[in-house]
């Protein structure tokens, strides 16, 4: 699709040039802004009578503030494939036991600075990060409501050939979003950095204009999922201030189609100079997170979230326990593993958004160990393995207490590491702003 994504790219470039008008943000049901909190359960259902040896029922659901009408989701992963996402990760990305370094390191490690060197592995560098950080959410979407679909941009200073390219249209066949990230993986890093095309390719295949390859969802919530390694250095050569000008007025494009935009700066030089993405997430609402190793990504995009949901508990209100193993994934669906007692049991499910609302639903259902077991979809017997899986990892870290201890402490620790480094660069993007004389409006 590389060839057609020229015409996607120029044509798309040159409708939001031309200001063409896109819709404007809806209200949220009230009026006022607020969120409608939806809160359902699909499975077990009320009064149902269920067994399992292992004392535990399965319990999945979905939880999302809803804006205006949202009951649908569509997500563009716009992936850097610069030549800079050649460089290491710092991290086995594709599990081979080895991490891949520059060749000849440590004692090039100063010139592969300047002139990046071959890795011994090339499935260990930061676009295969950025590819599994891609995968691990993918792992979380429900299809039955989340389309998604895959833009990738470099760039050169040919105008003849595209900057930034559909790779996967929206769809909700995810194993062809999966094989799409395969392809981008195994082409590898080329060129610059033109972030102005990759923005422009997403809206267009969101909007789902004539040169798009993705139709048209009416009432889905857009998001696009910006990942960069670097800066913007096109379209406009040797000017830093234009590209970023530019990088943050299609982010306003964005923000008027009612697009929001979160991105994520992996690496030195992504939080070195951090104005473009710091600001594209600002104007549209979305979140900025900066990444300063590109080996914690996949364990960042595991937390990503755009239910808008702060709040998540599930309890066994008969025996007062909470749910021993629980999934909350970035659309909103649920799922967990609750402790149950012989006879009837009274399962309560409470959620709370970050705007105050809040909701909750009980049920009843009889629990004999000897009954049958839930009667499960395919994707919802996934997510049961996913937590069985977990439960099996609980008890072997129950035997290594103090790998257990010290893996907490490096979460913290990320975690606090992620709020100075977003504190730092929004404090540099400003400094930017004032230095490039860039105004941008609230």
């Amino acid at each position: 699709m590389r060839g057609a994504g020229l015409l996607a790219a120029v044509l798309g470039a040159a409708m939001l040039t031309a200001g063409a008008e896109a819709p404007q943000a809806e209200p949220g049901p009230s009026g006022d802004g607020r969120a409608r909190l939806e809160l359902s359960i699909d499975t077990p259902e009320p009064g149902a009578v269920i067994g399992d040896p292992g004392g535990m029922a399965f319990l999945a659901g979905r939880a999302i503030a809803l804006y205006g009408e949202y009951q649908t989701f569509d997500i563009v992963f716009v992936i850097d494939t610069s030549e800079s996402t050649s460089g290491p990760s710092g991290a086995d990305i594709d599990g081979d036991g080895e991490i891949g370094r520059p060749r000849g390191s440590p004692w090039l490690s100063a010139l592969g600075r300047v002139l990046p060197f071959p890795l011994t592995d090339n499935d260990d560098t930061v676009l295969a990060a950025e590819i599994a950080a891609a995968e691990a959410l993918l792992d979380q979407l429900d299809a039955r409501t989340t389309r998604v679909g895959v833009v990738v941009f470099s760039g050169d200073t040919d105008p003849m050939t595209p900057d930034a390219y559909t790779e996967v249209p929206l769809t909700t066949d995810h194993d062809r979003v999966r094989r799409g990230l395969a392809r981008v993986r195994e082409r590898g890093p080329a060129g610059m950095t033109n972030m102005v095309s990759g923005i422009n390719t997403a809206i267009v295949e969101l909007l789902g204009t004539e040169s798009a390859f993705s139709e048209r969802r009416e009432g889905s919530r857009r998001i696009i999922l910006f990942l960069t390694d670097g800066f913007p250095t096109l379209p406009f050569e040797q000017s830093r201030r234009l590209n970023a000008r530019a990088a943050i007025d299609r982010a306003k494009r964005a923000r008027r189609a009612n697009i929001r935009i979160d991105t994520f700066a992996i690496g030195e030089d992504a939080l070195d100079e951090p104005i473009s993405v710091v600001e594209m997430a600002r104007v549209t609402g979305g979140i900025f997170t900066p990444v300063r190793s590109p080996q914690d990504l996949r364990a960042i995009f595991e937390e990503v979230s755009f239910a808008e949901i702060e709040r998540l508990e599930i309890r066994n209100q008969t025996t007062g326990s909470s749910a021993a193993y629980r999934i909350q994934n970035a659309d909103g669906s649920f799922s967990a593993l609750v402790p149950m007692r012989e006879g009837t049991n009274k399962l309560e499910v409470f959620a709370r958004a970050r705007d105050g609302s809040e909701a909750r639903r009980t049920l009843n259902l009889r629990f004999l160990p000897d009954a049958s077991i839930q009667a499960l979809s395919p994707r919802l017997i996934s997510q049961r393995n996913r937590l069985l899986e977990n439960q099996l990892m609980d008890l072997q870290r129950r035997r290594l207490e103090i790998e257990e201890e010290r893996d907490e402490q490096l979460r913290r620790e990320l975690r606090v590491e992620i709020e100075q480094e977003r504190k730092e660069a929004t404090r540099r993007a400003e400094a930017a702003k004032k230095r490039l004389q860039i105004e941008v409006e609230d």
